[in-house]
């Protein structure tokens, strides 16, 4: 058994870009090439009071290993206290730059990383391996001086807020359908239910915390089977703790390529049915007339809502591999090789766990926000040989 320690302070530059001010070399436009000359561009004014952010961090291991090796544990757990962390903030717009970054947020964060793997199965022709992966990160804003607005909060990537985590989630307050429209009612900035809410708003109280976008439990689990020269990979990977944004499908207005997400299977149609749906109803001549003399966008705001979060863990099958490696006495018929081997592999094959929520939408995409092409699945074949 090992048992580690550290304790240390730590700086970085963040997203810091300059201390002094930066000047760059123009030509401006002029009716005539004669009349025109070299200018200096302001592009950033001097920012002297930024300095680095900083981190300390303490850190407990312990590495152990039972029964000659067959069996290994390592576990870390830390805290880290980060202060002066650069971001940018709201001013007033003296100097020709509306927003300025500053050394002003603070935060803490812990998390515990473990690792398992041991031999379970070691015979002359058998043998089973296995590895288990697991951690927990966690983090939370102590002190931040920004104003977010409504949409700096609700969009897809997250925003920041003192006293929730990094990347947090919020979502307007669904509060039901209209009995007769089947357009969707929330909690406004005010605190009042209606259908339009101001996103530019700085009044964020009335949002609802659905949860940070980065996942606080992250993992995998691998299984390797080994029968003579056959070798069987398994390898299943996880996470769990996060919220994801689904894809904003409700519009004021459609083409041909979106005009029929599978939500619209569950939409308001008749009165009564806000009863049984959360979904509105679609969009026509009359309703956006509706929406516009109100001065409402409700189809937006229910893509902010509560009901358009869906939990980002998920359970998916990475790869799965069987190869074949010849043997002595196989080599020894073919004597131009020294070694020789041949893999077969499924990447991505299975999906074993998501929220149905996402309606076949691939949790792993939403990590940045938006939306991106999806995680394909592969089969390879391939051959190795050595000379």
């Amino acid at each position: 058994m090992k048992l580690r320690a550290s304790y240390g302070l730590t700086a970085s530059l963040g997203p810091a870009t300059n201390s002094n001010v930066i000047l760059k070399s123009a030509i401006p436009n002029r009716t005539f090439t004669t009349e025109r000359e070299t200018v200096l561009q302001l592009v950033n004014l001097e920012n002297s009071d930024l300095t680095w952010e900083k981190n300390h961090q303490f850190n407990v291991g312990v590495d152990a290993g039972f029964f000659g090796s067959k069996l290994n544990i390592s576990l870390d757990v830390y805290t880290r206290n980060s202060f002066d962390l650069i971001s940018l903030i709201k001013t007033s717009g003296i100097g020709g730059e509306p927003k300025k970054a500053i050394n002003y947020a603070d935060m803490k964060s812990h998390g515990i990383d473990l690792l398992i793997e041991g031999t379970i199965i070691r015979m002359k022709n058998w043998g089973w391996r296995t590895n288990l992966t697991f951690a927990y990160n966690t983090n939370k804003i102590t002190n931040a001086k920004n104003l977010p607005i409504i949409f700096d909060l609700v969009k897809a990537e997250g925003g920041n807020r003192e006293g929730y985590p990094v990347n947090s989630l919020f979502s307007l307050n669904y509060q039901g359908l209209n009995h007769d429209t089947g357009l969707p009612y929330f909690i406004d900035e005010f605190g009042n239910k209606s259908m339009a809410v101001n996103l530019q708003d700085e009044r964020v109280d009335n949002l609802v915390f659905s949860g940070p976008i980065d996942p606080k439990f992250t993992g995998g689990f691998s299984n390797t089977f080994n029968y003579k020269n056959l070798s069987l990979n398994i390898f299943v990977t996880y996470q769990a703790g996060n919220k994801i944004r689904l894809y904003p499908s409700f519009r004021s207005s459609y083409i041909d390529l979106d005009a029929m997400p599978k939500e619209f299977y569950d939409r308001w149609e008749l009165p009564g049915d806000e009863t049984i749906t959360d979904v509105p109803v679609i969009n026509d001549a009359y309703y956006n007339l509706l929406n516009q003399s109100a001065a409402a966008y409700p189809y937006n705001n229910y893509n902010y809502s509560t009901v358009r979060v869906a939990d980002g863990g998920f359970v998916r099958l990475k790869t799965v591999s069987l190869t074949y490696l010849l043997g002595p006495q196989g080599l020894k018929k073919l004597s131009i090789f020294n070694s020789l081997s041949l893999t077969a592999a499924a990447i991505n094959p299975w999906l074993i766990y998501s929220d149905k929520k996402l309606k076949g939408q691939d949790p792993e995409f939403f990590n940045a926000g938006g939306v991106a092409q999806p995680i394909q699945k592969q089969i390879t074949l391939s051959l190795k040989v050595g000379f």
